[in-house]
Order: C-alpha cells, then sequence, then structure tokens
C-alpha cells in the first residue's frame, strides 16, 4: 500500500524543483538578452507572455480552482494599471512601490466587488463581474485624474523583461502554494459541492470572497507590469474582450490547471508571432486551432492535471518501455480501476473494519482507542423544542421535539416528505428554522451557520451523496479536517518545518479512517469511480474526520442489499462506541432500525406521531397505520 503513495508527489519537493528549473530559464533569457542574441522586440512579447501567465493563473484561482465564473478580469488589470501609471506620473515613485500598491488597490476592489456579488451563482456572478469590467472602464474614460479616452502618458518604463519574470515566478509559486494547501482544499471542495464544504466547517463565503480578492490582486500586479512596459495606456486597453482573451487562455489550457494556464497563456502569446509569415491567413487560423483543440479536447489541453517531475519520470519510463525494447526491465505504474464487481466484494468485508490492532489515534479526536464505548446518558445532549418551518404558505415541520442523551442512537423515520431530511437540514443550519430553538451541548445553535455548527461537533451525511467527486478519496477525507490541520493561511504561503509535519499528520489520519472505513485499497481512486456502497463509507469517514459528537446519518443503507447492510448496520454500532459518538439515523429498512436503535421518533407530514423504543413503535396503532403497515404488528 505504502509503494502507491510513494508515487505521489511530495508538493513541497515538485515545488523547489520548478522553482530551480525556472530560475535556469530566467539565467538563460536574461542571458541571451543581455548578449543582443534575443532582440527587444521578442523580449517585448515575452513580457507579454508573462503578463498573460499573472492574468490566466489569476483568473485560475477564481473560476477554476473556486468555481465562481467570473469574466470581468480585465477590470481588476485596470484599476492596477491605472495606480501604477498614477503613482509614476505625478510622484515619481519606484516600481516596486508601484507593484505593491497595484496589488492591494486591486485586492480591495476584489473586496469590494466580491462581498455582495459572490452571493450570486452562475450566469448571474458572471453578468455582475462583466458589468464591474465595464463600469471600471466607464468610470477611467470620464475622470480628469486619469485623463479620459486620451489615456495616461509618461509612465516609467522599466527593463520589463527581468521583473516581469520575477513577478511571473512569485505570483505562480503563491497562487500555487495556496491551491497545494488546507486553504486550497477548502476553494476546491467549494467548486466540487458548495453545500457539503460548509457542511465541514468551511466558511465558503469567506473563501470565495479571500479567492477574489487574491486572483484581483494579481490582475492588479499584471496591470502594473503593463503599464510599466507599453509606458501609455487607455481604457480601450481594458475592454471586455481583453476579459474574453484571458477567459480563453483559461479555458484552453484547462480550468483547475496552474500548468495548463502556464503553458495557454505562453502558447496563445507567442502563436500569432509564429503565424506572422501567413499575415493574411493569421486571423483565421488562430481561432480555427483553438475551435480544433476544444472539439477534441474540451476539458482543455491539461483539464485539471498539474505537470510534475514524476509524471515525467512516468512518461519517460513508458517511452524507454515501449520504444527501448526493455519493456520487462522498466518499473511499470499500476492503476487500480473500480468495477462492480470488485466494489461488490470490498463490500460485504465491513466486518474486517474492527480488527485487532487497529488504533485510530486521531489527535484528541473523540472515542480513540483508549475511549470506552459510549453508554447513553440521562443529561440531554441534543434538545430541540417546538421546531418548525415554513416554506410559503407550506409548513413542512411543526412543533418537533426531541431530546437526545449522549452516547445515544436514535432511528427518524416516517414516509416519504414526512420532513425527516428537513430536520437534518435544520440542526446543520441550512435551513434556519421558523420557530423553536436547538441546543446543542447546552448552547443554542438554531441561528448559526453551518460552518459554525460544524465547529460544534455536529456532523452528517446527505440522502443524495455529496462527495467531491473530481477528487480522490484521501483528497476527499484530508479536506474534511479543515477546522483540524493546525496551521493557517500564512503558514501555506511561507511553509515553515511545522507545514510539512502538519499535514504529513493530516494525510496519516485520514489513511487511517480509510482503513477504518475498509478504504484504504481504493485512497488515490477518484470518488466517482467508486461503487455506491463504497461512496456511502467513504460519505461516514469523511464525516468522522470533523470530529463530530453527533453524527446524522441521512438514509446510509439505501440502494444497499441485504448482505451491504447488514455490514453497515455492524459498522454504525462499531463507530458510535468507538469514536464515543450521539448518532441521529433516518432510514427506509425496519429491519435495520429496529434492530440499530435504541429509540425511534415517528414523523408524518412533519409532526411527531410518536416516540418510543423499536417494540413499542413497532405495536403502535398509528404508526402502523400511517407508516410501517399492518404486517409489522
Amino acid at each position: 500500500m505504502r509503494d502507491k503513495m510513494q508515487r505521489h508527489p511530495n508538493q513541497l519537493k515538485g515545488s523547489l524543483y520548478w522553482i530551480a528549473a525556472s530560475a535556469v530559464g530566467l539565467l538563460i533569457l536574461n542571458y541571451l538578452v543581455a548578449t543582443d542574441a534575443l532582440d527587444w522586440y521578442y523580449a517585448g512579447v515575452l513580457s507579454t507572455a508573462g503578463i498573460y501567465i499573472i492574468l490566466t493563473t489569476s483568473l485560475n484561482l477564481i473560476n477554476g480552482i473556486t468555481g465562481q465564473l467570473s469574466i470581468g478580469h480585465a477590470g481588476f488589470m485596470a484599476v492596477g494599471a491605472y495606480t501604477a501609471a498614477l503613482l509614476s506620473v505625478h510622484y515619481d515613485t519606484p516600481f516596486v512601490v508601484n507593484i505593491l500598491a497595484a496589488f492591494a488597490t486591486a485586492a480591495v476592489a476584489g473586496l469590494v466587488i466580491g462581498l455582495p456579488t459572490l452571493r450570486l451563482k452562475g450566469d448571474y456572478l458572471a453578468i455582475a463581474t462583466l458589468g464591474f469590467g465595464e463600469i471600471i472602464r466607464v468610470v477611467i474614460q470620464n475622470l480628469k485624474v486619469t485623463r479620459g479616452a486620451f489615456g495616461i502618458v509618461g509612465i516609467t518604463w522599466v527593463d520589463n523583461l527581468f521583473y516581469t519574470e520575477i513577478v511571473v515566478l512569485l505570483s505562480v509559486v503563491i497562487i500555487w502554494r495556496i491551491v497545494n494547501s488546507a486553504t486550497g482544499r477548502a476553494l476546491i471542495a467549494i467548486r466540487e459541492d458548495e453545500t457539503a464544504a460548509e457542511t465541514m466547517g468551511i466558511n465558503t463565503t469567506l473563501y470565495k470572497v479571500m479567492a477574489f480578492a487574491i486572483g484581483s490582486a494579481f490582475a492588479g500586479v499584471a496591470g502594473a507590469l503593463y503599464a510599466h512596459r507599453m509606458t501609455y495606456i487607455s481604457p480601450n486597453d481594458f475592454t471586455f474582450l481583453k476579459s474574453v482573451d484571458i477567459l480563453v487562455m483559461l479555458v484552453l489550457g484547462g480550468l483547475g490547471s496552474i500548468t495548463g494556464a502556464v503553458v495557454s497563456a505562453f502558447s496563445l502569446t507567442l502563436l500569432p508571432e509564429f503565424l506572422r509569415f501567413i499575415d493574411e491567413w493569421r486571423m483565421v487560423i488562430y481561432p480555427l486551432l483553438l475551435v480544433v483543440v476544444m472539439l477534441f479536447r474540451p476539458q482543455g489541453l491539461f483539464g485539471t492535471k498539474e505537470i510534475d517531475f514524476g509524471a515525467l519520470g512516468a512518461a519517460f519510463r513508458w517511452l524507454k518501455s515501449r520504444f527501448g525494447g526493455a519493456v520487462g526491465s522498466a518499473p511499470q505504474r499500476t492503476v487500480e480501476t473500480a468495477s462492480p464487481s470488485s466494489g461488490m466484494q470490498t463490500e460485504v468485508q465491513t466486518s474486517s473494519l474492527q480488527p485487532a490492532g487497529v488504533q485510530p489515534d486521531l489527535s484528541g479526536q473523540p472515542g480513540s482507542a483508549a475511549v470506552a464505548p459510549a453508554e447513553p446518558s440521562s443529561r440531554p445532549f441534543l434538545e430541540v423544542n417546538g421546531l418548525s418551518i415554513y416554506y410559503g404558505g407550506l409548513k413542512a415541520v411543526s412543533d418537533f421535539n426531541m431530546s437526545l442523551p449522549e452516547g445515544a442512537l436514535h432511528g427518524l423515520i416516517g414516509p416519504n416528505g414526512a420532513g425527516k431530511t428537513t430536520v437534518f437540514n435544520m440542526l446543520t443550519g441550512l435551513h434556519p428554522p421558523s420557530e423553536g430553538e436547538i441546543r446543542f451541548r447546552r448552547k443554542r445553535i438554531d441561528r448559526l451557520p453551518p460552518y459554525r455548527i460544524s465547529s460544534e461537533g455536529v456532523a452528517r451525511t446527505f440522502q443524495n451523496i455529496r462527495l467531491f467527486k473530481d477528487l480522490t478519496v484521501l483528497d476527499n477525507v484530508k479536506t474534511a479536517f479543515h477546522m483540524n490541520v493546525g496551521y493557517g493561511f500564512g503558514a501555506s504561503l511561507v511553509r515553515p518545518p511545522s507545514y510539512g509535519v502538519k499535514e504529513r499528520r493530516v494525510t496519516s489520519e485520514a489513511e487511517r479512517l480509510l482503513e477504518i472505513l475498509g478504504l484504504q485499497e481504493r485512497r488515490m481512486e477518484l470518488a466517482r469511480n467508486l461503487p455506491y456502497g463504497e461512496q456511502r463509507r467513504l460519505e461516514i469517514a469523511r464525516a468522522l474526520a470533523t470530529r463530530p459528537r453527533l453524527l446524522l446519518l441521512d438514509e446510509p443503507a439505501a440502494g444497499m442489499n441485504p448482505q451491504e447492510t447488514a455490514s453497515l448496520m455492524e459498522l454504525i454500532r462499531w463507530i458510535r462506541d468507538e469514536f464515543a459518538l450521539t448518532i441521529l439515523l433516518i432510514e427506509h429498512d425496519m429491519s435495520l432500525v429496529m434492530r440499530l436503535c435504541e429509540r425511534i421518533t415517528v414523523l408524518d407530514y412533519g409532526v411527531t406521531i410518536f416516540e418510543g423504543t423499536p417494540d413499542e413503535v413497532k405495536r403502535n396503532p398509528r404508526v402502523i397505520e400511517a407508516y410501517l403497515g399492518q404486517e409489522a404488528n
């Protein structure tokens, strides 16, 4: 098992390799310029390519990583460009000061625009950012200080290639480090499923605004570089078409791929230069190439993948085995694939989740191996009083009450549409109740947002599985450790020695959970490739990674066969005892509910009709009439 993890590239080492390779490239470029082997024109083209690399990678942070559709990036570029230009012309400030000022001004603009607009989604957000880009251009065109349509002249010219190289390298490294950290995992989780991310303790609004502000700030840096390269700027330099150019580069490279953004921006900037010898045809060939790429590679050149030295080594070994005649001597990379048969075989072995010697030390996780099985106490752990919720004129849940002792294993049953999942949504903050209150460990939580409720120790699974399907099984669980990684945003950038220690701890704890849930062999699979039963178990593993005290399971046995259901029942009981949890369970499989739960609450049309032990529930006439039917009696 460990050999698979060894193949997974060490991110810090990969970062250092790329920085070293980039530094060598910078030295070569500057040598070519210094010796006049590369004339001023091509040096300028390379500077322009560098500016587009910053623009594309910064937009990738917003669109590709966080999944927010912004199409007004040229507006933030304009903010940075005009900030640097005004400082240069009126105050003769140093270039570095202008770059920093452009960064700060564009970041503030990103905050101002992001706070109200990031509550919107999809097309509405795109329209809002498009509007901002046009508003900025119109404002600049009508201000005296910016000289309106005449633009600003006399901006200090800087030996731009060298400075562009340095700023590009710093920008890409900073964005790379953000993405490959707990912060990046949070942003990707928002892209994959914002609701699931928030119920795992991720403040989605904060992270969306942060990504938007950082992406905007680097667009401002690109604008400052552009101003100092051209020495003249006007509003016509920052039209909607500029935003479209940046977006095209991003889509061509692959949404979510930093490598793709860099390669695409560099290639599309240089491509017109290579087509100059066919001047009358280049404006036809250029877009035609883009169309062909999109037809045959709709996910972009790189998709969401990155080039790393491990991948290059694997490619070299493949070429050697393919063409070098040494197939037997070349180490072969094996890739596991999920199949229904293999998935089902794994599914019926859930009883192996309790092997001797499995000791999940989760650094303070309630219910580690040292914790004795939970015994239900008489003190209320979760108290729900008079909970109701209205959707327009419909009262979905009415006067719902519940009192769970610590360590309880409680069932919530009822017909479809009875309001069971709605109760879960209110308990986790997804739907604030219209009336009533919820107290968890004596603290009122019914007015807290989902990420705050998660931080209090409430975790859940969903009726319709909500995994991060384009992430690996391991990354799904690592993302759920977001509240407990032990480092902040600053450490993601600086990477002190403790950063690596804490990241390795998160990986180790995630692997322990996967081992407990029987998913260790699948950890490098994409979540979407798992069979249904294993996806259910992965969702439970992810919920456990948040270190909950109360676990809400919404129809965990849905779609399972009898063997899988029996294994799941054993697993739930073992998890409750091993992790000292209180569990509230929604389930339609009455065999599982009656054998597993200590007490059961029955809902019908949003109203509690009975609560009692399984034997009492089975004999209650009202429950039989509304849900169980005569056979249960």
